[in-house]
């Protein structure tokens, strides 16, 4: 399986793909609590990844666990009785590294078409960006250089170092 990354939902910076290192927002739905989280991207979807992947690092959460969450997918595995219905619960009942609820979330947002039928697609953005989930017009669709080169919205592509 190759690297997952995606395209910024903004156009504020002139980056358009999200590589190994970058700095970025994930904008969060008002019905969730609305607001934002800041990570730096560490690839395959993690989200506050602790240490690295040569040293016994692993992520505490997972951008496509979350996803599965906020599109209300069936039969996530959690902790107590009711379905996490915040953020806040999504981040720390959630399980959302959990393979299960990881592949539900693949599952429905990997490709466009399925990104295109979401209610709540994710939309990562820019430092730059100052403005709600809900005030985004873009969604963050998959990387094609799945975040192997830095990709510019001008056209130009670099390798990362």
């Amino acid at each position: 399986m190759g690297s997952f990354s995606w395209i910024r939902a903004d156009k504020r910076s002139s980056r358009k793909n999200i590589s190994i290192g970058d700095k970025y927002k994930l904008l969060i739905p008002k019905e969730f609590g609305g607001g934002f989280l800041v990570d730096k991207y560490f690839d395959y979807g993690y989200l506050f990844y602790n240490g690295d992947n040569y040293n016994g690092g692993y992520p505490t959460n997972d951008l496509y666990g979350i996803l599965a969450y906020w599109n209300k997918c069936e039969d996530m595995d959690y902790e107590g009785d009711e379905y996490p219905s915040t953020m806040e619960d999504i981040l720390w009942k959630g399980h959302t590294t959990e393979q299960n609820n990881r592949l539900k979330g693949i599952e429905i947002g990997c490709y466009d078409e399925d990104i295109d039928k979401l209610k709540y697609p994710l939309k990562l953005v820019s430092m730059l960006y100052d403005r709600t989930y809900e005030d985004c017009d873009m969604r963050s669709y998959g990387d094609p250089v799945q975040g192997f080169y830095q990709t510019y919205w001008d056209g130009r592509e670099e390798k990362y170092v």
